[in-house]
C-alpha cells in the first residue's frame, strides 16, 4: 500500500514498514536533512495529525501509527514506553535515517517523545511536547474529561464524539460540533488489545525522575483550556527541562494542534531552524 504525492516542494510518501517482524504504516512528508519523528496520541491513526505534519517546514516529517492503529498490525508483546521508543525509531532507520533526528509528541506521544529523548541521547536534536504531561504522576484531569475519554464510544460513535468533544478536549471545541464532527469523521478505532497495550504503557510512565538529564532543546505547547492535561503539568514539564521554552496556546484545548496546524506548525518549525546559541541554557 503506497501513495505518492509530489508538488514542487513537497513529496508525500504513505506506505508500510516492517520494524521487529511488525508491519506499520508510516507517512513522510518531505526529504533531505535530519527527520522529525511524529509521535501521535492514543490509539490515534495518522490522519489525524497529517494537516499538522504537512504544514511544518525545512524538515521531513516521519508520522506512524503504533502496532494495531489504523492499518498497522497488531502486536504481541510486553508493552512498555521504552519498548514504543525502540518501534518508533526502529521506523526511522527502516527508512534510512540512522543518524540525527527532532522527536515531536502530542499527547500520550508526548511521553513517548519524552522516553526517545532519554533512551537516544546522541542522536535526539531537539524535541517538542504538546498537550502532554510527565506520565502517570502529574496533575489530573477535570474527572468528567477524564471519564469521557475512557469510553470507547468516542471511536464508535460520531454523536457521542458531537456531544462531548467540548467537555473532553475543551478549547477551540467549545460551541463547534461542527469541528467535533470532523475530528470523529477522521477517527479510526484501534484494536482492543493495542489501546490496553497503550494504557499499560502510561500507566508504568513517569518522566519526573529523569527529565533534568534530557539535553536537548525542548519545546513545550499546551493550551490554557484542556481538560485532560492541565497547564500546570506543562509548567512542571518546562521547569525539569534544563533547556526549554514554554508556549501557552490562548483558548487552546487538548486539539490545539489539530484545529490549528498552521499556526502551530509555524510555532514548531521556527523552533526547530533556530540557531541553538540562540537558546537559553538553565
Amino acid at each position: 500500500m503506497t501513495r505518492l504525492a509530489d508538488s514542487a516542494a513537497v513529496a508525500e510518501e504513505i506506505s508500510c514498514v516492517r520494524v521487529q517482524g511488525l508491519r506499520l504504516r508510516y507517512a513522510r512528508i518531505g526529504r533531505g536533512g535530519d527527520p522529525l519523528l511524529f509521535c501521535n496520541g492514543i490509539g490515534a491513526n495518522l490522519e489525524l495529525m497529517l494537516p499538522l505534519a504537512r504544514a511544518i517546514t525545512g524538515v521531513p516529517v516521519v508520522l506512524f501509527e503504533l502496532p494495531g492503529v489504523g492499518d498497522s498490525a497488531n502486536g504481541w508483546f510486553w508493552p512498555s514506553c521504552a519498548r514504543y521508543a525502540r518501534i518508533a525509531v526502529g521506523v526511522l532507520d527502516a527508512l534510512g535515517y540512522r543518524e540525527g533526528f527532532s522527536v515531536a509528541g502530542v499527547s500520550w506521544g508526548g511521553g513517548l517523545a519524552q522516553q526517545i529523548g532519554k533512551d537516544y541521547p546522541s542522536r535526539v536534536r531537539r524535541m517538542v511536547l504538546m498537550a502532554t504531561g510527565p506520565g502517570v504522576i502529574m496533575v489530573p484531569g477535570r474527572p468528567q474529561a477524564l471519564l469521557r475519554m475512557t469510553t470507547p464510544l468516542r471511536y464508535l460513535s460520531s454523536n457521542f464524539m458531537t456531544a462531548n468533544a467540548a467537555t473532553i478536549y475543551g478549547g477551540e471545541m467549545r460551541g463547534r460540533p461542527d469541528l467535533a464532527r470532523d475530528f470523529a469523521q477522521a477517527t479510526r478505532a484501534p484494536s482492543l488489545r493495542s489501546y490496553l497495550q497503550q494504557v499499560f504503557a502510561l500507566l508504568q510512565f513517569s518522566s519526573l525522575p529523569w527529565l533534568h538529564r534530557v539535553r536537548c532543546p525542548s519545546l513545550v505547547m499546551s493550551g490554557d483550556d484542556d481538560p485532560l492535561i492541565r497547564l500546570i503539568n506543562a509548567r512542571i514539564l518546562a521547569a525539569l527541562l534544563p533547556m526549554s521554552r514554554l508556549e501557552v496556546v490562548r483558548g487552546g484545548g487538548h486539539l490545539f494542534m489539530a484545529v490549528h496546524p498552521q499556526d502551530t506548525a509555524r510555532t514548531v518549525s521556527e523552533f526547530l531552524a533556530q540557531d541553538s546559541a540562540d537558546l537559553v541554557h538553565r
